[in-house]
This record gives structure tokens, C-alpha cells and sequence, in this order.
């Protein structure tokens, strides 16, 4: 009969309550401001946005002591969190880890419920990390193999992420923590079918797993269990979403002085999927002959192909903005023709300033884009996207461009001024750069004892 007491479950609920501010260490907090600044600021820019209105009106929050980003009134954690995560989801722009998005999920759900209960920032440090770190973990071990089977990674993962930034908030016990992951499980769902044939509904699933992981909590709180081997069991998470045994080897994983994931998130540069990036940047290299480009021959691993590639309908014709941000050929196009990848060409496509029809240059330059899935690609670059095109010309020359990772990656670092210039596109105009930069101030500094409703008031308009 199998140890109970040794398991990977029990190693996950071990791990969060056991992870103490000790264990964060200075880059960890360097890397989780950063990722708070990202956040606030996406969060901020998206809630203006028609789907985050949309997402505001139906869900008529209930009155709490959580703020709602860009509004003065409060409510409950669970309805503050499911709001505020949703516009950090919002438009494409939020950090990622692999094939999630972590940030989104951990950085509404420590502040809502940090805020309600009056925590101090060391302790929604602690929160947050701490969920970060569980949301990754479990991730990986899944990963690329989630997104390849057609589950939205982040739609999954929040769930576990979230329920452990809130049972660490609360204080649960390890039994209690347990339990609240397990029962996480039975919200997780989203699939990436939004990618092909749109739907805006992909911009809220951050904000339902957000709220589901806070709401697992709150069931555990009240008593009710779930499986003990909801992540390893025969109809556990591995077994059911990915068809993979994962067992007690992986137990160091969850381990208090584990290097910290954190330390290895991507920001993004461009406002559309990761999956994107590293291409739009080898083909600015070629932006000067783009005249004299006869076609493209894109090499593309096998989770670039399940998200913005050859499985999506309309990647080389896109009708609405979801499918624009996940059609690969397009995003190449736009940089090779200098149109420009970042939130303002986003958002003039959006609002009827970009015409992407189907004799445009952006649209007659994508068809000459031709995708091939790599099986070497996948071998060598398993969890992190890369670039590799081959690229010809009139003259019957080629340039053969590779790039792993893009900027806003450990191994290439956003230049500050450039995070900066993203922050301010996204704030200025909502709050005004006065409190922007109060905020981010307050968020630099980061005085262990202080409220963390002091940040949450600098949210509001």
C-alpha cells in the first residue's frame, strides 16, 4: 500500500506552509516587484478595455474591503480578484512562464484578500511568491504537453495558484492547505480554441480560475475535502489532462530552497502570444529588404503550432483581435513591414484604424509565410519559445535567422527604459503619471510592515 504520508501532494501543501520570507532572498524580491509593476499596470491600461466593461457589468461584485482596480468602490477578495484579474489578463501583455501566465493569477489574488484581512506587504510577499512558485511547479511537470493537448495552461494552473496565495493569507494548516488545492482542481478547465476561432471569453479565464482558487479555500475553510491524489491519481491532474505518470519523484520540486521560478519569468514586449515574440524580432533584422522578400520558411515547435500556428482557422486572414494576437504569419508580417507589434497597433486594429483585409500589404505579405512543425526544435527547446526562419529573396539569395527567447527574458533582460515606456502607455491616461508613479514608488520601496492597502488606494482613479 502506497505511503500517504509521502506524497506529492502532501510535498505541495507542505511547501506552502512551510515557505516563509526567508526563503525569497533579495532577486526574488527584485524579480516580484517587477512582476507587480507589470501587472498593476497591465491591469490598469486592460480595465478600459470593451470585454473588461463587459466582465464589470455582469459581475456586479459583492461589497468587501478589496479594491477594484480603476474604480473607488470595494469588494469581496473572491469578486475584487475575479475583476482585477481578468483586465490583468486582458489584452495579451501579461508576463508568462513557460506556457502560462502566473503573474495574473497571484498578484490580484495576494492583494484582494491582503487588503480585506489589513496583511502587511511582507506577507503578501510571502503570499504571492509562494503561489507563484505553486502555480510553475505544478506547471511544469506538465508542460508543454498541456498546451499541446489544447487546454489553456493559465485557465488550469490559476486555480492551484491561487488557492495557495489565499491559504497561505488565511493561515491553513497543512491538512486545510491540502485539502483547498485539491478541491482547486475540480474548477480547472479553458481550452485554446479561442486562438482559432476567437472569443473573448479567453479574457476572463483568468479571473474565473482566480476566483475559484479563493472560493477553494473558502470550502476548505468550511470543512469539505477533496481527493489526496488529486495531482497524481489515476483520475488525478496528470493522468486526466495530460495522460503522464507523475509520482514522488517529483517531490524535490516542492522543496522551500528550490531555486525560485520566479527568477526565470518573461515579460512581454509586444501585446499578442509569446508564442510571437522571438519571430517578430529575428524578422526586424530583414525590415529594409522586406520588398525584395519572395517567401518565408518558419521552423516552428510543436507547442508554437498548438497556439498560434497551422491548428488556428484563420491565421493568415484574422477577423477579430483574438485572432490577431494568435496568428503567427500576421505578427511576422507587421514587423517586417514596420507596422508595428505593441499595444497601439493593437488596439487600431481593434478600433477600426488597422484594416487587415484580405488585399492589404500586412495580409498579402503573410501568405508568403509558410509554417513547419520541428520535431528537432521540440527536442531541444522543450518549455521556451525560439525563432527560426529562413528567409529568400528576389535576387535568389537566402538569410537563415534564429533567436532563442525574445526581449523580456532572462536571456534578454528588458532594457528599463523600455519597461518604463510600457508602464506609462498603459497608466498615464487612466490615473495620471503623478499617481502612477507614486504607486510604482510605493511598490519599489516595498516597506515590509507596511499596510498593503496603502499600494491598493493608488489603484483607484
Amino acid at each position: 500500500m502506497d505511503d500517504e504520508s509521502q506524497t506529492l501532494e502532501r510535498a505541495v501543501a507542505k511547501f506552502v506552509v512551510d515557505f516563509s520570507p526567508r526563503d525569497i532572498g533579495e532577486a526574488g524580491l527584485a524579480a516580484m516587484k517587477r512582476l507587480v509593476k507589470d501587472q498593476f499596470a497591465i491591469q490598469i491600461g486592460s480595465s478600459q478595455l470593451p470585454w473588461s466593461k463587459q466582465v464589470r457589468t455582469f459581475r456586479n461584485p459583492r461589497a468587501g474591503g478589496a479594491t477594484i482596480v480603476a474604480e473607488g468602490f470595494k469588494a469581496t477578495p473572491a469578486d475584487a480578484a475575479y475583476l482585477n484579474a481578468a483586465y490583468g489578463h486582458g489584452f495579451e501583455y501579461d508576463d508568462f512562464a513557460g506556457n502560462a501566465h502566473p503573474g495574473c493569477c497571484v498578484v490580484p489574488a495576494a492583494f484582494a484578500i491582503g487588503e480585506e484581512i489589513g496583511a502587511n506587504l511582507e506577507q503578501v510577499a510571502t503570499a504571492l511568491i509562494v503561489g507563484y512558485e505553486t502555480y510553475v511547479r505544478i506547471g511544469r511537470l506538465a508542460s508543454p504537453d498541456l498546451l499541446n493537448a489544447g487546454w489553456q495552461p493559465h485557465s488550469v494552473l490559476a486555480n492551484f495558484g491561487a488557492a495557495a496565495v489565499a491559504a497561505k493569507l488565511y493561515g491553513l494548516d497543512e491538512e486545510q492547505t491540502l485539502h483547498a488545492l485539491a478541491i482547486a482542481l475540480s474548477h480547472a478547465s479553458g481550452t485554446t480554441e479561442y486562438a482559432s476561432t476567437g472569443g473573448s471569453v479567453k479574457r476572463a479565464h483568468a479571473g474565473m480560475a482566480v476566483r475559484n482558487g479563493i472560493e477553494s479555500v473558502d470550502l476548505a475553510r468550511a470543512g469539505i475535502t477533496g481527493p489526496l491524489r488529486f495531482l497524481t491519481g489515476d483520475r488525478g491532474f496528470y493522468r486526466t489532462f495530460v495522460r503522464k505518470s507523475v509520482g514522488a519523484e517529483a517531490i524535490d520540486d516542492f522543496r522551500t530552497d528550490a531555486p525560485l521560478q520566479l527568477l526565470q519569468m518573461s515579460f512581454k514586449a509586444y501585446c499578442c502570444c509569446a508564442a510571437n515574440h522571438a519571430y517578430i524580432e529575428v524578422l526586424a533584422n530583414v525590415r529594409e529588404r522586406a520588398h525584395e522578400i519572395t517567401g518565408i520558411d518558419a521552423n516552428i515547435q510543436t507547442m508554437t503550432d498548438a497556439i498560434v500556428g497551422t491548428r488556428n482557422a484563420h491565421i493568415y486572414g484574422p477577423r477579430n483581435i483574438e485572432e490577431l494576437q494568435y496568428a503567427l504569419p500576421v505578427q511576422m508580417a507587421l514587423s517586417v513591414l514596420g507596422k508595428g507589434n505593441g499595444y497601439r497597433t493593437h488596439r487600431d486594429f481593434l478600433e477600426g484604424r488597422l484594416a487587415l483585409t484580405a488585399d492589404s500589404d500586412v495580409i498579402e505579405f503573410a501568405r508568403k509565410i509558410r509554417l513547419h512543425v520541428s520535431e528537432a526544435l521540440d527536442r531541444e527547446y522543450p518549455r521556451h519559445f525560439v525563432a527560426d526562419a529562413t528567409v529568400h529573396f528576389k535576387d535568389g539569395s537566402s538569410v537563415h535567422l534564429f533567436q532563442e527567447r525574445a526581449t523580456g527574458s532572462v536571456l534578454r533582460p528588458y532594457p528599463p527604459e523600455q519597461f518604463q515606456a510600457k508602464l506609462d502607455e498603459l497608466t498615464n491616461e487612466i490615473i495620471g503619471k503623478p499617481q502612477a508613479d507614486k504607486l510604482f514608488g510605493l511598490v519599489d520601496a516595498w516597506e515590509p510592515t507596511q499596510p498593503v492597502g496603502d499600494i491598493a488606494a493608488l489603484l483607484q482613479r
